[in-house]
């Protein structure tokens, strides 16, 4: 976290920390972690109830079906079976998941079999990490509810310690006003709120960036934003003069989510991905290894290449030509 100190420290010049009623972060934490796949593997067990058979999920090796239903209106249709959660618990241990998602078709409507079974595996296993979709996803749409649940559980661990650095940092400078984190749709959240749905906070990087090249911006014009940043380049529209919303809400590697946000297209490639030579072709990796050569890192990376060019004055120039 020390360059959210050295972002602060320069804001606050002159200005004591007591003073600051507001603080709002935009952060691409779980941006990255997703882009990067930087998380822990999730057990999925689903409850599907009758009618479509979610082939596409079914093809998943990390997914386990239990048979009992809720309805449309929020009544049990069939009952859970304890021998079937029993046989799930045993197939998560199995494969070794601490990570468990619980989704149920309508457990917006009912949530008392998400409950119990979140409930049978915790009473077993209390370290265990277990997060239930009427929590991650408010919708009625199963297969976003689906997404949202599963990366609330991939990447909540993750998000906490980054929410701690957070409060660390406005205690180190006595600033004791609300803090909060811009979400995928421009809003806020307090943070600690956003504990809670760290998934929201998805696109908040390209959310910052949009917003502020909106304020740049003349009225009624078209913009496309390019955010290129250490792991990832975002791509971003503001049409005529109003960012772009995701219709279907954001879209995170092939599948659709029910967090709304702005219209976001990110690529797991960014400045500090690494570059690797491969005959007479150059590749360059979805994956970031620390900072650029120039900047003290281990690997060759895109911002070498612009230092190399003279297209930037970060770093140092002759590690930039030597990697």
């Amino acid at each position: 976290m020390l360059s959210l100190g050295d972002a602060l420290d320069n804001i606050l010049k002159g200005i004591p920390g007591e003073s600051v009623e507001r603080v709002v972060f935009s952060t691409t934490i779980v941006t990255n972690l997703i882009a990067e796949k930087k998380y822990d593997p999730v057990g999925v067990l689903l409850l599907p109830g009758p009618g479509r058979a979610f082939n596409d999920i079914r093809e998943q090796d990390e997914v386990f079906f239990l048979n009992g239903a809720i309805d449309y209106r929020g009544r049990e249709i069939i009952p859970l079976n304890d021998n079937e959660i029993e046989n799930a618990l045993s197939w998560l241990e199995s494969r070794g998941y601490t990570k468990v998602a619980v989704v149920g078709k309508f457990s917006t409507r009912n949530n008392s079999h998400e409950l119990r079974v979140k409930n049978y595996l915790q009473l077993r296993h209390p370290d265990w990490h277990i997060e239930v979709g009427y929590m991650a996803g408010g919708k009625l749409n199963f297969p976003r509810r689906i997404a949202n649940t599963v990366l609330t559980c991939a990447t909540r661990e993750k998000y906490h310690y980054f929410a701690n650095a957070v409060r660390d940092s406005m205690l180190r400078r006595n600033i004791t006003g609300s803090v909060f984190i811009l979400k995928a749709d421009g809003g806020t959240l307090p943070l600690t709120a956003s504990e809670q749905v760290p998934v929201e906070t998805i696109f908040s990087g390209p959310a910052a960036s949009t917003l502020g090249v909106q304020a740049l911006t003349p009225p009624g014009e078209t913009s496309l934003v390019v955010d290129i940043g250490g792991t990832t380049t975002d791509l971003a529209l503001i049409l005529s003069g109003q960012p772009l919303l995701a219709s279907q809400g954001a879209k995170i590697g092939d599948r659709f989510t029910q967090v709304r946000a702005l219209s976001v297209k990110s690529v797991p490639v960014g400045g500090d991905s690494v570059v690797e030579r491969v005959g007479r072709e150059f590749i360059v990796y979805s994956e970031r290894m620390g900072p650029a050569y120039c900047l003290g890192g281990s690997l060759p990376t895109p911002t070498d290449a612009l230092r190399f060019m003279g297209m930037t004055q970060l770093g140092d120039v002759d590690r930039a030509w030597r990697p």
